[in-house]
């Protein structure tokens, strides 16, 4: 008998229950992990549960002792896999911890795949196929087969059990953070814990529960207090640690928890259905010291479904200098209708506000009017006002500035105005103030003037300060037409000439005529005043010089002449 690797395309298998997958990977409905002794499986069962839940294997798994017709003895792990890809991270993780894997779907199984072999291993003919019905398992290998019995069989549930919680490292315990803990108090300390929660401002909640382990003095089951509390702080955790009669723990599952500073060899939230719902499991990662017969590592409870929150649980008292005060009794209360309080309007010391209107008397219009002219436009633009029979009322919200006389307002509420530095008192509620006084919203400004009875205007009466000084009537009636003549009719004809430019216009410029000077024999003697310009009209014609002789080129090599030895400007005319 020999075992053949099974190559691309193979149609068929000799051996019972294989079949290929989607992946060419011939291999059985189940998967078969055999480990030397049950540290070795535990080590799977803690790498498995990290990366894959126990739960979808959990009722196809069977944990069972094997024993081989040579006398060797094996701890088997078998379960049903979906496909090659689960497979292989499940024969991965048996494989580290010197397991063997095996596939098929009964009774015969054939090694998994491996590096030899990458689709699988196949019997070399139906001839090599084992038929014994005494034996329950037959593994198949380069040995020859090996005919297997199976001995106890071991529960998942009972498998975690029987396992400690180990401590975790300092650098694990500061980085550890969980989000509820629950405190396990016995049930004479559950008042006082709820008190101290709850002037620590921790919410948690109490819930009862009956343990399997009896008292030492009645030897019946003692009943316990679950506090589950959230957001409690590291050192309120530490402290009730290290308090007898407590115990503090991490809830992995809703009825699997594990003692604060410890963590299980296996991870409990990827089996929380190996175990039932009705009962409560606690991990603790070392023995109670406080029951000397305690000597087991779990305790399970029976817990009740009503949770109690702990306000409801504490009885506040109130101490005064003369001990404690009773709670306060219930008295006839009669409602107030109204306290007939009267609003008035103060002076507030030190009172600093902006001016957002003037209320100017009637008497100032004249001034007011003669004011207008100076105003910049700007005030005239965003400036507001209307006239009472009273008052002249000029208003701005971002602050009126440029009128000297007026008296200054204040908008204290929304449509009210006082005097600025004034206020009214009592200080009510805006809404309960414009109820009382009837005040319209978007519909009338209220005034309180200073030693005068308050009045309203209406909003839709405000203008701008332009529109409101400018009377159309008078201002078309105050333009003057002036009559105008055209320009052209007034002034004479212009009148060219062509001044005459020098042989070096471009350096020296153009050389003018003399301004002609008058004949001073022709002044009135009696005359002391001095002489008046005489001014030559721009229509004469200017007499023109002689033209200058046309130069003559010297020869190369002859003397200059007299006329070219002269300074510049000897041989022109005027």
């Amino acid at each position: 008998m020999s075992l053949e690797p099974v190559s691309l395309g193979q149609g068929r298998t000799h051996c019972p229950g294989l079949s290929a997958d989607e992946r060419g990977v011939v291999m059985g409905r189940r998967l078969a992990l055999f480990f030397p002794d049950v540290a070795r499986a535990v080590g799977f069962f803690r790498a498995y549960s990290r990366e894959v839940s126990l739960d979808e294997i959990l009722r196809s798994l069977e944990i069972q002792e094997t024993v081989s017709e040579r006398g060797g003895r094996e701890m088997m792990v078998r379960f049903e896999v979906q496909g090659s890809f689960a497979a292989d991270r499940a024969a991965q993780a048996g494989r580290l911890h010197r397991g063997r894997a095996f596939t098929g779907s009964e009774q015969h199984f054939v090694p998994f795949r491996d590096r030899k072999s990458p689709l699988g291993s196949d019997l070399s003919g139906p001839e090599d196929v084992v038929q014994d019905a005494v034996v329950d398992l037959v593994l198949y290998g380069e040995a020859g087969p090996d005919r297997r019995k199976l001995g106890r069989k071991i529960q998942l549930r009972d498998f975690i059990l029987g396992l400690s919680p180990r401590p975790l490292s300092e650098v694990e315990k500061t980085s550890e953070t969980h989000d509820a803990l629950v405190i396990r108090c016995e049930q004479g300390l559950s008042k006082m814990l709820c008190r101290y929660l709850w002037s620590r401002q921790v919410q948690a909640r109490v819930t009862s529960a009956m343990s399997a382990r009896k008292s030492m003095f009645s030897g019946k089951p003692r009943e316990i207090q679950l506090v589950s509390c959230e957001g409690l702080p590291r050192h309120v955790a530490q402290l009730l640690a290290v308090t007898p009669g407590m115990k503090v723990f991490v809830p992995t599952q809703k009825h699997l928890l594990v003692e604060w500073g410890f963590r299980h060899p296996i991870a409990l939230e990827s089996c929380g259905a190996a175990f039932a719902d009705g009962e409560t499991v606690l991990f603790y990662g070392s023995t109670d010291a406080n029951d000397p017969r305690a000597t087991s590592r779990t305790e399970r409870l029976v817990v009740e479904e009503d949770a109690v929150d702990i306000r409801d649980l504490v009885d506040v008292t109130v101490r005064g200098k003369d001990g404690i005060i009773p709670p306060p009794v219930d008295v006839k209360a009669i409602g107030i209708e109204s306290l007939d309080v009267e609003l008035k309007l103060a002076r507030l010391p030190r009172a600093q506000s902006s001016t957002t209107a003037l209320l100017i008397d009637l008497d100032r219009l004249r001034w007011f009017q003669k004011l207008v002219y100076l105003l910049p436009a700007a005030i005239l633009r965003t400036y507001e006002a209307v006239l009472t029979e009273q008052h002249i009322i000029v208003i701005n919200r971002r602050g009126v500035h440029g009128i000297p006389f007026g008296a200054p307002m204040t908008e204290i509420y929304p449509q009210i105005f006082c005097p600025v530095g004034m206020s009214l008192l009592p200080r009510v509620d805006y809404d309960l103030l414009r109820e009382h006084l009837q005040i319209r919203p978007d519909q009338n400004l209220t005034f309180f003037p200073e030693d005068a009875p308050p009045f309203a205007i209406p909003v839709a009466d405000l203008k701008p300060l332009s529109r409101a000084v400018v009377a159309p009537e008078r201002a078309k009636a105050s333009i003057i037409e002036i009559a105008s003549r055209t320009i052209a009719e007034e002034l004479a004809l212009p009148t060219v000439t062509h001044k005459r430019q020098g042989a070096f216009s471009l350096w020296r410029g153009t050389k003018l005529d003399p301004p002609s000077v008058p004949d001073p024999k022709a002044l009135p003697p009696s005359s002391s005043s001095p002489p008046a310009a005489v001014l030559q009209p721009r229509n004469t014609p200017r007499e023109l010089p002689p033209p200058r002789p046309r130069a003559v080129p010297t020869p190369v090599g002859a003397p200059p002449s007299a006329e070219e030895t002269k300074p510049d400007g000897e041989g022109e005319g005027p």
